[in-house]
């Protein structure tokens, strides 16, 4: 980043705090830490604040695009987008005494408000392009003129005045449940991220992944899959995860001979499946607890087994490649010990476990991401192998707020869609007209869930996807009559695995500019190696158990009988087991492993025992053709 006007100081690090976007970014956290050590300034100041910065430092990121007269213009417009907090702060008596709807709204509220969102659609517009952003104007359009629509979509919400102290005088709008969960939860989370990995921690995960699996068949795919998992976990992002982690482990795998389409889909696969992995997940998570009420811990809890049974289906498929390609193993002498590594650099392990261990133990989730935060200062600059200078602690508070534009811009919008929603009531038309065409029958309400969400996810970031489907979508699910917890499971995952789904998988278009594959043909490859990911979903329905609900012999069999299918639904879409496998043979298991998922015990042994069959005659016709043990 370079400054845009003035003279920077000769450091790059402080030139990167000099510039108008590296102030904005730094106030942002500044005032979030401000916030978190003293909370009490009013929830609406603090989220008004929080789209506020996030609006003015788009505008200011994106400005280099355009010459310098729109470069002053883009500073002049940052400016404009700092004073609707500026505004409530100023009136805030009023504002906490008054009664929505009844009150007067006042000449400078308007004014507020129509800065705010007007330039909330135009950095939208720049950062998320055109799909969610011409999904809020569709979503106004309907607020303004739905009235005149005939029939069950109509409305009489077309109020202007109802509409601007709803979305800027209220918890209710555009500084609702999204933008809360993005302002409380995501911020820190994204804040420890760029601490660990300014103190070293992040490099820590790939150096330990790779010593774990480095030697082994297809070890850099492996390291990709844990690497990129555990960091995914952490940073919540999965384009983010990609161009941090793909960067080492892409050239890793191409250096052993995989293909740079199977290269970039591993990598695409690893870190998009880390929004999914406890014990962080990505920004959906925290939303989707907030939707249900629930503690966060109890949502990763729930998340643990399907997200091992995604981690160790990619790791079977890598496996597999390695063997059908023959792939070579890297030198043991180029891979890093374990015990080195943990000896160099496993001090950074303590934050990543207190995380854990705070969360799950149920203590506040904010407290608990703070604590690490100051624990990644603390071991991170004790030891002189990872210890780094004031400067660079800086930059990575403007880093924090350069990433959770990504987050807080789509939140907010998802905030104004979701108000829109309640407003007109068009939700529960939605769910009535969505069951219409099910016919009532959960299985096909299931398949046009699915649908909905991978279109509502397309070019979408996950959380506003899951937003919209958790809006739309879950109370058809839970009308007809499934758990409200399983329902949000199922759109979570398919709103995650649009990162994954041709024609704008986006975690598969950023790998591919690191790998240099095709990135269409990058996304079809790491949408069929992501396969289980796409029936996980299914499977949670059929197998409630595998979210930890009902009983333990419930859990296990669920897990036992996905699992085995998820085994074969890998070598049907490689296409090797022992052997490499003809058309028919892939069909086969593929058949196979759709029905183990079938919640019959009796079902599932008689599949098993034919899968166990067929694995026994292909090792042994492997064995035959080679004349040696199969590797």
């Amino acid at each position: 980043m370079t400054a845009d006007t003035g003279t920077a100081p000769d450091s790059p690090a402080w030139g990167v705090l000099a510039t108008p976007a590296g102030l904005v970014g730094l106030g942002w956290s500044g005032f979030q830490i401000a916030t978190a050590i003293w909370p009490y300034v009013d929830i609406l100041i603090q989220r008004s604040a929080h789209v506020s910065f996030a609006t003015a430092l788009a505008l200011l990121l994106t400005s280099r695009e355009y010459g310098r007269p729109a470069r002053w213009l883009n500073l002049g417009l940052a400016a404009l987008a700092l004073m609707p907090p500026v505004i409530i702060a100023l009136d805030l008596g009023r504002i906490n005494d008054r009664f929505s709807g009844l009150d007067p709204v006042m000449a400078w509220d308007y004014a507020g408000a129509l800065i705010l969102l007007v330039l909330l659609i135009e950095v939208s517009r720049r950062v998320l392009g055109v799909g969610l952003t011409s999904l809020a104007v569709v979503f106004l359009a309907y607020q303004f003129f739905g009235a005149n629509l005939p029939g069950l979509l109509g409305h009489n919400a077309a109020n202007f005045t109802e509409f601007i102290d709803i979305q800027f005088l209220t918890l209710d709008g555009v500084f609702g449940i999204p933008t809360g969960v993005s302002l409380r939860l995501v911020f820190y989370f994204i804040l420890f991220a760029a601490v660990f990995e300014v103190f070293g921690g992040g490099r820590m995960i790939i150096d330990i992944s790779l010593s774990l699996t480095g030697a082994r068949v297809g070890g850099p795919a492996k390291t990709a899959v844990l690497a990129s998992g555990l960091m995914g976990s952490v940073s919540g992002s999965a384009v983010a995860n990609v161009m941090s982690t793909g960067i080492f482990t892409i050239p890793l795998m191409k250096r052993i001979n995989y293909g740079a389409r199977f290269a970039g889909a591993v990598e695409a696969v690893a870190s998009t499946g880390g929004q999914l992995m406890p014990p962080i997940m990505g920004a959906a998570a925290f939303i989707l607890a907030d939707y249900l009420q629930m503690p966060y811990s109890e949502v990763i809890i729930a998340a643990i087994i399907p997200a091992l049974l995604y981690f160790a289906c990619v790791l079977v498929s890598v496996d597999f490649e390695a063997r059908r390609s023959k792939l070579a193993v890297i030198d043991p002498g180029d891979v890093p010990g374990i015990a080195d590594t943990v000896k160099h650099s496993g001090h950074m392990l303590v934050p990543l476990f207190w995380l854990a261990w705070r969360i799950v133990s149920g203590f506040d989730v904010t407290a608990a991401t703070i604590e690490a935060i100051v624990i990644s200062v603390v071991v991170g600059t004790l030891r002189r192998s990872s210890r780094t200078s004031p400067v660079a602690i800086l930059n990575s508070l403007v880093i924090t707020a350069e990433r959770s534009v990504n987050v807080a811009i789509p939140c907010a919008i998802a905030s104004l869609i979701v108000s829109v929603i309640a407003f007109t009531g068009l939700g529960t038309k939605f769910t009535s007209i969505v069951v219409a065409l099910s016919g009532g029958n959960i299985a096909a309400m299931l398949g046009l869930a699915m649908v909905a969400t991978l279109i509502l996810g397309a070019g979408m970031p996950t959380s506003s996807a899951y937003i919209m489907g958790a809006v739309l979508i879950v109370p058809a699910l839970t009308y007809l009559g499934l758990e409200p917890l399983i329902g949000h499971f199922f759109v979570l995952y398919f709103s995650v695995m649009s990162m994954l789904t041709p024609p704008v998988a986006l975690s598969a278009y950023a790998a591919a500019t690191i790998s240099g594959s095709s990135p269409s043909a990058t996304g079809w490859q790491a949408m069929f190696l992501a396969l289980p990911g796409f029936i996980i979903p299914y499977a949670i329905v059929l197998h409630p158990g595998l979210l930890l609900v009902g009983t333990l012999g419930d859990t296990l069999s669920g897990l036992l009988m996905v699992f085995t299918g998820f085994i074969a639904i890998s070598a049907a879409v490689v296409g090797w087991l022992f052997r490499p496998l003809t058309a028919v043979q892939r069909g086969a298991l593929g058949i196979i492993a759709l029905g183990l998922l079938w919640p019959d015990l009796r079902v599932a042994v008689v599949l098993a025992g034919l899968l166990a069959v067929f694995a026994v005659w292909l090792y042994i016709a492997a064995k035959r053709d080679t004349g040696a043990r199969p590797g």
